[in-house]
């Protein structure tokens, strides 16, 4: 029975493996008590090269005719790589120190990553280009850490923020 596998090896390089299944004891498009396996499945391919072991094995499950679950809705590797970012606490509290050898005006600039939206930050920190992930602080340090923060008229050992 030939065979075709449509793979995606990674995002944009893809490769198509036609093979011929064949055996001498089983129809390949039957189980053992006769019931017939076509359809769509979903599940995982593992395609073994190492020495002298050469193996296509596949796991998986059969997809029901005319259900909604369509292959779409389930999960690939790149949607299980983006969970990780949509498991991240429900707070990050940081802080930001500034240690230099002379008295030095500086504008401090906070950027969050698009995932995470600043809730506060203190002393209180001017939006840039309106956009909502992205401060200024404008400072002037002194040795030894201390921050001198203008808006403000505040003196702190560092500037502080919470991103949710």
């Amino acid at each position: 029975m030939p065979a075709t596998f449509n793979l995606e090896l990674v995002p944009g390089q893809n490769v198509a493996l036609e093979v011929s299944v064949v055996s001498d004891e089983l129809d390949m498009a039957r189980m053992d008590d006769g019931t017939v396996v076509d359809g769509q499945f979903w599940g995982k391919l593992d395609l073994v090269h190492r020495g002298d072991d050469h193996k296509l094995e596949f796991q998986g499950t059969r997809l029901p005719h005319g259900s909604e679950n369509a292959p779409e809705a389930m999960f690939d590797s790149r949607m299980i790589s983006r969970l990780a970012i949509a498991s991240k606490p429900p707070v990050a509290r940081c802080q930001l120190s500034v240690i230099c050898p002379i008295i030095q005006y500086c504008d401090l600039v906070l950027q969050t990553s698009a995932f995470w939206k600043l809730s506060m930050t203190w002393p209180p920190a001017e939006s840039l280009d309106g956009d909502p992930n992205k401060v200024k602080f404008f400072c002037r340090s002194h040795p030894g850490g201390a921050l001198e923060h203008f808006d403000s008229e505040t003196v702190t050992t560092a500037l502080y923020y919470e991103a949710t």
